[in-house]
């Protein structure tokens, strides 16, 4: 690990007042925040408990929490927050959600559970709109983030059906005591606008506040952030704008590039040195970002190896660009000793994904899918927090809607439920737990009734039994209920398991915070839902597939970024204007970053796309990459949007030089017959071969 230089200490010891370091990629970000919170507890004093740390992952809290805890005391370690927006700002309004007139033991929804709720409220009022649940969602987020609602003066929704269905939304949510992730934010600046006391105790309290990836911060986040340094003004902010790749989450790299206006008196500095990349890589990069006009200016240098060319390939089809990253991969894992874990291939969409999984299969190379269904979303999961949910909060209807289904099975009774709780204007919950008042009224049959009291009666148990017992127990409860349908559910016993684990890490973790540590249902189903919960991160050695905005904040030796076409990248929609075109190169100068060693960028002349297939030409982000830094066996000095596509490695076969083949291995071009088609190879293990050029998907080995 390399030393701090001279500028990252004094980053690291320039303590008061607004600050922003604008951190290029791979400059060591991290290291300066997490050596910054040391140094200001243990060479300047001050009280840890004063201190808030607020990065946008869990992965990046967690390395965060690593390397503090061990340069520090497990005191002052403890006293620290530190953890994502939602996950800090979730526990402050457990604690103060009384003075918005709700519960502490609120339910938290993810986007699952809110997508379910927009389709009842579809299928409830027959309502007819162009608009699917998840878009519904995304617009309802749109608003919400950007603070239109009751605190910031605002139009209205720009259409009108939006705006019926989030009234019944707010009301769906506010009846089942349940936020979404955006209210946590919302939620948290209404505290601080209407609680001029609140806001004073938190701004005492958080007297130092440090910020990672500000690039990513929304208006919501950035109005709590200004909010709470607005009386000591000791805000510490990270980022890089040319890495602001999120505007569709709300993402405004604004924040980042008015940061001295908001702060004119804010010190800026720069870190510049990349200590992730070979230089021909970074300095691509620069050229890349360059044609960006909306940007904080630097320099991104570095001391490491010249490293080798960035690399071009141009298939046919994206089943031979598919086929050609296979074969590259198994080529440079025998020449060059490469593990299956040192590579990622980066695509723009999903439905890239696919075709480059099976060719993967084809050749035996293990795989993995970022972005595939995580652990929590897997059903034992799933099952088994609903139970925790409705335990918590028995209004918790998304919740008990997921039981009902499950144990009975019965669309007609809940279906009927439904309309009675709403006439009734009375939660499912109680007419369940009062059915010999209600039956007759919804007209349910005796074995369904009696079904559905023996289930009301178990969850009442349950939530006897927490009064006495942890949530472990409880949870092993649970899991033996659920396991009783074990044939008809089909479950997964390891991720029951996994869970059992968790449960009992969290316990324990709690425990050593002493004074903090908090093992209530509640505060698990918090520490759950924003996706702390989960520790099931083992090292695979194999190839990761993502997509480019999964891969931020990771690094490969080796990177393919694949599609490089107009029309998918960029895509389509950024071709619309100036702002969305940079949003997209800043994309893939993420991709081409994540980069140590080697990057290999492949397009196609022709991909099905959208159900047809679709003519391409390269995209302009091949052409902005300097020449100099580009493989010198083909020059692309002449490079032109109307060009036909070139299959650079065709145009090198040759007698003489070297090849490799994915089955005989290394060979040498001795001969080449009938105009091109056919090579004679002779292979240093299998000897003397004749191989059709066309099918073979030969590799230079250079």
């Amino acid at each position: 690990m390399y030393r701090l230089n001279s500028l990252q200490r004094k980053i690291i010891k320039t303590i008061n007042g607004p600050i922003l370091v604008i951190a290029g990629a791979g400059s060591g970000k991290t290291r300066i925040l997490t050596h910054r919170i040391v140094h200001m507890i243990n060479n300047i004093g001050i009280n840890p408990s004063n201190i808030l740390a607020l990065t946008f992952t869990n992965k990046a809290a967690k390395e965060m929490k690593n390397r503090i805890s061990n340069m520090m005391n497990e005191t002052n370690f403890s006293l620290i927050s530190l953890g994502t927006f939602h996950s800090i700002f979730s526990r402050i309004l457990r604690k103060e959600s009384h003075w918005l007139g709700y519960k502490s033991n609120y339910t938290i929804y993810d986007q699952r559970d809110s997508e379910n709720v927009i389709k009842k409220i579809l299928e409830d009022t027959n309502f007819k709109t162009s608009f699917s649940p998840k878009n519904i969602i995304k617009k309802i987020s749109e608003y919400k983030n950007n603070l239109f609602d009751k605190l910031r003066k605002k139009k209205e929704f720009y259409y009108k059906d939006i705006k019926k269905i989030y009234k019944i939304y707010v009301k769906k949510c506010s009846n089942s005591e349940a936020l979404d992730f955006d209210d946590i934010l919302l939620h948290t600046n209404y505290l601080f606008f209407h609680f001029p006391k609140i806001l004073n105790k938190y701004q005492e309290k958080f007297q130092y506040i440090l910020i990672d990836e500000y690039q990513d911060t929304n208006f919501s986040q950035n109005t709590i952030i200004k909010n709470l340094s607005s009386k000591y003004r000791n805000v510490f902010a990270v980022g890089d704008d040319a890495q602001s790749i999120y505007a569709f989450r709300g993402a405004n790299i604004s924040n980042i590039l008015n940061f001295h206006k908001d702060y004119n008196e804010a010190k800026i500095f720069r870190l510049e040195q990349n200590y992730r990349s070979t230089n021909h890589i970074v300095e691509a990069s620069n050229k890349i970002i360059s044609f960006n006009k909306n940007q904080l200016f630097k320099k991104i240098w570095t001391k490491n190896e010249k490293g080798d060319e960035i690399k071009i390939y141009g298939a046919f089809s994206e089943k031979e660009e598919a086929q050609y990253i296979a074969n590259y991969i198994l080529f440079l894992k025998k020449i060059k000793k490469f593990q299956n874990k040192d590579f990622a291939i980066l695509y723009r969409t999903n439905s890239q994904s696919h075709i480059l999984e099976y060719a993967m299969k084809e050749n035996n190379i293990p795989y993995k899918i970022g972005g595939s269904i995580s652990f929590y979303k897997r059903k034992e999961i799933q099952d088994l927090l609903a139970y925790f949910r409705i335990i918590n909060n028995p209004k918790d209807e998304e919740s008990l809607l997921r039981i009902l289904k499950k144990k009975i099975n019965n669309k007609k009774t809940i279906k009927l439920l439904l309309i009675f709780s709403q006439k009734k204007n009375e939660t499912i919950y109680n007419i369940l737990k009062n059915l010999n008042r209600y039956h007759l009224y919804i007209k349910i049959y005796k074995k369904t009734k009696d079904n559905l009291e023996n289930l009301i009666s178990t969850i009442e148990n349950f939530r006897l039994k927490l009064k006495d017992q942890n949530i472990y127990e409880i949870a092993q409860y649970i899991v033996k209920f659920l396991l009783k349908k074990e044939k008809k559910n089909n479950y997964n016993h390891d991720n029951f398991q996994l869970i059992l684990d968790n449960i009992s890490y969290y316990i324990n973790d709690q425990k050593k915070l002493k004074k903090n540590g908090d093992i209530s249902l509640s505060s698990f189903l918090q520490y759950f839902s924003l996706r702390e919960g989960i520790n099931e991160n083992k090292e695979e050695n194999k190839v990761s597939l993502m997509t480019i905005h999964l891969s931020k904040g990771l690094e490969f030796p080796v990177i393919f970024i694949t599609g490089l076409e107009e029309n998918l990248f960029p895509s389509k929609s950024s071709l619309e204007n100036q702002f969305k075109l940079e949003e997209e190169r800043r994309l893939f100068y993420v991709a081409l970053t994540r980069a140590q060693k080697k990057a290999i960028l492949t397009y196609t002349k022709s991909r099905f796309l959208w159900g047809k297939k679709i003519m391409n030409i390269p995209s302009r982000f091949i052409h902005e990459i300097n020449e100099k830094f580009i493989e010198k066996k083909i020059s692309i000095s002449n490079y032109s949007y109307k060009l036909k596509t070139t299959d650079y490695e065709k145009i090198l076969i040759k007698k003489g030089i070297k090849v490799f083949h994915k089955n005989f291995g290394i060979g040498t071009i001795i001969d080449i017959q009938r105009q091109n088609e056919i090579a004679i190879i002779k292979f240093q293990q299998s000897g003397e071969k004749k191989i059709l050029l066309k099918l073979a998907k030969l590799i230079i080995y250079s």
